[in-house]
């Protein structure tokens, strides 16, 4: 058991000693002028009694800070809680509940009693300390029977189906707890039937419990020996039935399923089938042993002797009567024939290479009995017409049939046209034609052709001339002068090189078929030059295009825009005056024509007195112009002499 330190209880005589002192210092302070300031701090604060203080300086459990009434959760198998209260005052006893060290699985209240130091006045401080209680699940997550997952229910009405021969089952059973086990009992010594209870006992941490139980079906062998599915060629068929099967059948697919699932059977009789009666026998072997036999007949058919036909088709026209029309140029015909028997069988001679006008094809019937007749037909083939000739040949109302092939008629459409629309009627109604050559047409002759292909394939082709009339167009569509866009009227043009002798002129006419020249263009002067497109239409209409292009000289411009000597701006013929000594001034000299060559000279090696400062501009035009200017030197103004020698 654990508790908190405790005070140690002083002497009463100690405790008396420090009251006498007390009451001594309390009559001295009035006398020493300090009285009047106790009695105000009396009166402003609330002193607690050191004699009857029952405040702690500290309270920990287990180590940790607490406070009164708090509570502290501890885990599960807990038995103690240290606790540790140091009080205010040195003489007040604290003294700890004995149940912190026999602490139980719930809610325990521990306590801490003080004590003041005259033993008049108590106070409690509780702690609330809840110890986790055990685990009482006692569920199951999961029951597996022979490794397989099994649901058992509350209610114990689970069954598990256990196969013939079962004594035992495996179970492996998993509670929902990790801290909950699970017994097994009455899995082993099984016997046949469901009298038997497997019993899980789940126990919890808690140590209360839970049971489950299921039962174990262990199953007893069967005597049953139907069929839950007996069938012939996949048709369902009852024990003594008679399956009629066509001639040359020497087997039959038995398909056979046992009512029981235990129950085994054997097929026999379905293969090597004779003409007549065949037993075919399904024999099923129960789970006890016992045996049944099911049996159908299956009675195998005489050959046929049925050789008739009920239709026969040509190129997939049913044929009536004996004879059949097909169309020009048919040479294969495919019967087929429709036989009143499947067991019968049939070939077909003279269908292939056929001619125009009549052809015998023969069918050869053979019924299963091998007995043999012929059925003869003729089948027809069209002739096809020769004739290749037009009747008609209209362009917008007009009848231009006579013009077919002439050399000197033609259809005249206005220019710009570039198709043409032909109504074509051919002499024979069964003949086709097709038109090449009436589309993109061209300015000029244009031979249109009409070919005619007749119901025989014979094939003859007629020429129609059609004239597409030149163009009057001469406009353009630009005018490019050196680059520049000039097609509007009246533009000029500013040539981009001084005293340009030439430019570059590009034309598009508005019209692909159109010419165009230019003058003008070469030979220029500095100033207005004019230059011409003459444009010719393909129908020899000429328009003409003038356009103004001027050509700038080239610049005479001296001036100077600055001139400055030293920085100091001056004028052609001026002059500026420096200090003595003085041997190099900085010119500056900008050309108010950037095409124009400035040159400085004098601007260096100045002596004293007047020096003349030249600037020479030369204008692009190869005129020049000189500017001076005159820079002063100041004379010296030294007497002094560096030496004076007397007789050496």
């Amino acid at each position: 058991m654990k508790i908190s330190i405790l005070k140690l209880k002083k002497s009463l005589s100690l405790f008396r000693f420090a009251s006498l002192i007390l009451a001594a210092v309390l009559v001295l302070l009035p006398a020493t002028g300090f009285g009047s300031v106790g009695v105000v701090s009396a009166q402003a604060d609330v002193v607690v009694d050191p004699d009857k203080d029952t405040s702690l300086s500290s309270f920990t459990a287990n180590g940790v800070d607490v406070v009164d009434n708090q509570t502290i959760n501890l885990p599960q198998g807990s038995t103690d809680i240290s606790i540790a209260a140091e009080t205010t005052e040195l003489l007040a006893i604290a003294e700890t509940s004995l149940n912190s060290g026999t602490l139980q699985p719930g809610s325990n209240t521990v306590t801490v009693t003080v004590t003041s130091a005259d033993e008049t006045t108590t106070q409690v401080y509780t702690l609330y300390v809840v110890v986790a209680a055990p685990s009482s699940v006692k569920t199951l997550s999961s029951v597996y029977v022979n490794s397989v997952l099994f649901e058992v229910l509350a209610d114990g009405s689970s069954v598990y189906q256990a196969p013939i021969g079962t004594t035992q089952v495996a179970v492996a059973a998993t509670p929902t707890a990790d801290v909950a086990s699970v017994s097994v009992s009455g899995n082993t010594g099984l016997v046949v039937g469901d009298s038997n209870v497997v019993t899980l006992t789940v126990t919890a941490e808690d140590e209360t419990f839970a049971t489950y139980t299921f039962k174990v079906n262990v199953a007893a062998a069967n005597t049953n020996t139907d069929l839950s599915v007996f069938k012939i060629n996949e048709t369902t068929v009852q024990d003594d039935a008679v399956i009629d099967v066509e001639y040359g059948t020497t087997s039959v697919s038995v398909s056979a399923e046992t009512s029981a699932a235990t129950s085994t059977y054997t097929i026999s009789g379905n293969t090597n089938l004779a003409l007549g009666n065949n037993p075919v026998s399904v024999q099923v072997t129960a789970q006890s042993g016992t045996t049944f036999t099911h049996t159908v007949v299956i009675r195998v058919a005489a050959p046929s002797s049925d050789r008739a036909i009920d239709s026969v088709t040509v190129n997939g026209t049913t044929l009536v009567g004996t004879s059949i029309d097909v169309a020009s140029g048919v040479t294969l015909a495919n019967v087929v024939v429709d036989l009143h028997s499947n067991l019968s069988s049939y070939t077909v001679a003279g269908n292939t290479a056929l001619v125009g006008g009549s052809n015998q094809v023969t069918v050869a019937i053979t019924s299963q009995d091998g007995v043999s007749s012929n059925f003869i037909f003729t089948v027809n083939v069209y002739q096809p017409s020769t004739n290749t000739g037009l009747t008609s040949v209209v362009v917008a109302t007009s009848e231009y049939v006579t013009y077919l092939g002439s050399a000197t008629e033609s259809v005249k459409l206005p220019n710009g046209a570039s198709t043409v629309v032909l109504e074509v009627t051919t002499a024979d109604s069964k003949s086709t034609y097709v038109i090449t050559g009436a589309d993109a047409l061209v300015t000029g002759d244009n031979a249109v052709l009409i070919t005619v292909t007749a119901e025989s394939g014979a094939t003859a082709t007629f020429t129609l001339t059609v004239n597409v009339a030149q163009s009057s167009n001469a406009e353009v569509s630009s005018i490019t002068i050196n680059g520049v866009d000039r097609t509007a009227a009246g533009s000029a043009v500013q040539s981009t090189e001084k005293v340009a002798t030439s430019v570059s002129v590009a034309v598009v006419t508005a019209d692909a078929d159109a010419t165009y020249s230019v003058s003008g263009a070469s030979g220029l002067v500095v100033g207005s030059n004019t230059v011409t497109v003459r444009v010719v239409a393909a129908d020899g209409s000429v328009l003409t295009y003038d356009r103004v292009v001027n050509v700038p000289g080239l610049s005479s411009n001296k001036a100077l825009s600055v001139f400055t000597v030293d920085g100091v701006t001056v004028v052609s013929g001026g002059a500026v005056s420096k200090v003595y000594g003085t041997t190099d001034v900085v010119v500056v000299a900008t050309a108010e024509d950037a095409a124009a060559d400035v040159v400085v000279a004098g601007g260096s090696g100045l002596v004293s007195g007047a020096n003349t400062v030249t600037v020479a501009v030369t204008a692009e035009d190869g005129s020049s112009v000189s500017y001076t200017v005159t820079v002063n030197v100041a004379q010296s103004s030294n007497a002094e002499v560096s030496s004076i020698t007397i007789n050496g």
